[in-house]
């Protein structure tokens, strides 16, 4: 209350719970010091007087003295919550007062509405007294002069002023008018070329301080048009926002709607509801990082406005509505209004046609491609959220079908899509080869893609069949020697998990893969050829391959031959190859098992002796054990593919 001097205390009184509070305290209005103003106030059905006249009250500190109050309903338009009470010292209003007196040749009185003095003292039959009264507070304030009798002597004289101007005024009026008529025609043309001046140069006089009030009106509706003009172009933004907002969450499927909410929705976005059915179709600009890199942000959002106008252009031709919005930086989302031409027209054909008429306006004139997806029709609202994701879903096949097409999503048929059952062997091999360094591990390589090549696989499915790629060599490099883990803990698994991170396509995959995987494994033959010991294993690998038929074939067998203790042997073996001779020695057999199952008419019995075993039964638990099937299995699996 320090910027306000006048005002003594304020409080709020909550009916709600009987309570009074004031800045220092909260207390019940039964033992407040102030409450009977409170109480006659509650009395009253209306406040009709705001102000109430000079009364005892309480200060803060306790003191009793003379108060004017402002009591007020909350809110003020029914009162409901409580009251509001602004106190001022009726000394306050003194010093007021006496601050606007500094001549002494005045009397001021200043009276409440019963007439209780407030301030000052003034007769009430004094003839040179003036009175007035406030409509707000119904308070009266009186004026008199200090010495009445010089002002009564010149009161006398002015009568006959009064006399002597009015005549004067009649002669002036007189005169005026003789004038008027005799130069009439001069100034009317005065007039009217004031008038035109008026409208042409009003700006240019308003700037030069000529503060016509006419030109201040005139200003006043140029600058109200102006900010009518800037709240329409604010509500247009607005409007845009609003619709984007409003499509991506029906899109998305986080806003369930029936049909007359969305109608009402349409309408008031200023958006077209008629259709008989409806399509959803997906724009993907292809290797986006690249379409970013080559553009600045201007000339990206210049290029995307164009690809927008494109799709209308093209959708007006065809007589079919549409809605476009982006849903992401790199697509752009078509929903198809089709209204029914023909029996034979349907929204997916429709949409299609639009989609290949833009596949072909790109090729023609921009240097960037695109990829478009297609989902099914649908009559409802509803569903519209379904073609949508059928629509993404379709351009998840972009690796398999390649780019720059239009990918249909019933045309894929995810539940009968053929796929090759022979990666994750490919990959098992690829992980031997380059953890042996024996092998064709380009050979399997290639097969892992041919077969990628072959089947028909989305986006998401060859991450993760890359990333078990990638998973499987981490899982193979773990048990070599500490150096050539320390080549594949440098980098290597980094550039391949950001190969299957960046790519576009499928070739683009192979060859960024392929040139990781060849520096690494030049390292690593660059390694071993340094190492003794990997010289003597690959040594005993190859008299391996060439004797795996004997059954004989043991550590025991190779110190023999090579002249090495057999812990050595075992020893170098596990680390070198990072597998035991056993299993090393099982995985040749089982290879040559294969060949012989598929190629051949043995049966188990012959091939179980002609790879080294001595019986049928631990070359069938072998065999299982690593192929996850048992011989006949797989002969009657390799049979069923041929």
């Amino acid at each position: 209350m320090a910027t306000m001097p006048l005002i003594d205390s304020i409080y709020l009184y909550r009916l709600s719970d009987d309570t009074v509070q004031t800045p220092y305290s909260v207390s019940k209005l039964a033992v407040f010091n102030d409450k009977q103003l409170i109480v006659e106030a509650l009395k009253q059905s209306g406040l009709n007087r705001l102000w109430t006249n000079v009364r005892k009250g309480y200060t803060e500190q306790g003191d009793s003295t003379d108060f004017v109050s402002l009591v007020r309903y909350v809110p003020l338009n029914s009162g409901n919550d409580g009251l509001i009470v602004v106190n001022v010292q009726l000394q306050a209003i003194v010093r007021f007062v006496q601050t606007l007196t500094t001549e002494n040749s005045n009397h001021i009185s200043l009276h409440d509405r019963e007439g209780t003095p407030i301030y000052g003292d003034i007769h009430g039959n004094d003839p040179l007294m003036t009175e007035m009264h406030s409509d707000y507070s119904e308070w009266a304030i009186s004026s008199s002069v200090a010495n009445g009798n010089l002002f009564r002597l010149v009161s006398a004289i002015s009568k006959y002023w009064i006399f002597i101007c009015i005549i004067f005024f009649f002669i002036g009026v007189l005169w005026i008018v003789v004038v008027t008529r005799r130069n009439y025609k001069p100034v009317e043309t005065i007039i009217q070329r004031i008038q035109l001046f008026s409208q042409q140069k009003s700006a240019e006089l308003f700037r030069k301080g000529n503060h016509d009030e006419f030109k201040f009106i005139d200003t006043a509706l140029v600058n109200l048009m102006e900010q009518s003009n800037a709240y329409q172009k604010q509500h247009e933004e607005d409007l845009v926002f609003k619709r984007k907002h409003f499509f991506f969450e029906w899109m998305e499927g986080n806003r369930p709607l029936k049909y007359e909410e969305w109608q009402q929705e349409m309408e008031s976005l200023g958006m077209p509801c008629d259709f008989d059915s409806l399509c959803v179709s997906v724009l993907e600009i292809n290797k986006y990082s690249k379409f970013a890199s080559l553009y600045s942000d201007h000339d990206q959002n210049l290029l995307k406005f164009v690809l927008c106008s494109v799709v209308k252009e093209i959708a007006i031709g065809r007589n079919v509505t549409i809605w476009i919005e982006w849903t992401s930086k790199d697509q752009l989302t078509l929903l198809h209004l089709v209204q029914k031409v023909s029996p034979e027209s349907k929204p997916e054909q429709i949409a299609s046609e639009i989609a290949n008429d833009m596949m072909q306006w790109v090729k023609t004139y921009l240097d960037f491609n695109i990829t478009m997806g297609i989902g099914s029709g649908v009559d409802r609202i509803e569903l519209v959220h379904y073609a949508y994701v059928e629509a993404l879903e379709a351009l998840q096949y972009k690796p398999s079908l390649g780019e720059d097409s239009v990918i249909c999503y019933w045309e894929i048929n995810p539940e009968g899509k053929q796929q090759s059952l022979d990666l994750l062997e490919y990959i098992r091999a690829l992980a031997f080869s380059l953890r042996t360094g024996e092998g064709d591990w380009q050979g399997s390589f290639a097969q892992l893609f041919d077969g990628v090549r072959a089947g028909l696989y989305a986006r998401k499915e060859l991450d993760n069949l890359m990333n078990y790629m990638i998973f499987f060599l981490d899982k193979e490099f773990t048990d070599l020697p500490a150096d050539v883990q320390k080549i594949w803990a440098n980098g290597v698994q980094d550039k391949l998990q950001k190969a299957v991170d960046d790519w576009d396509t499928v070739d683009e995959l192979q060859h960024m893969l392929r040139n990781v995987l060849t520096e690494t494994t030049e390292a690593i033959a660059t390694l071993r050829e340094m190492s003794s010991n990997y010289m003597l294993i690959r040594k005993i690998k190859l008299y391996m391959e060439e004797h795996y038929q004997n059954p004989d074939l043991s550590l025991l067998h190779l110190s023999d031959v090579f002249h090495v203790q057999m812990k050595s042997i075992s020893r170098t073996f596990k680390e070198e190859i990072g597998e035991n001779f056993i299993d090393y020695l099982t995985r040749i057999r089982t290879e040559h098992a294969k060949e012989l199952l598929v190629h051949t008419e043995h049966s188990i019995q012959e091939i179980t002796v002609k790879i080294g075993y001595l019986h049928p039964n631990t070359f069938i638990r072998s065999f299982k054990k690593l192929v996850g099937q048992t011989p006949g299995d797989f002969r009657k699996t390799a049979q069923v593919k041929s």
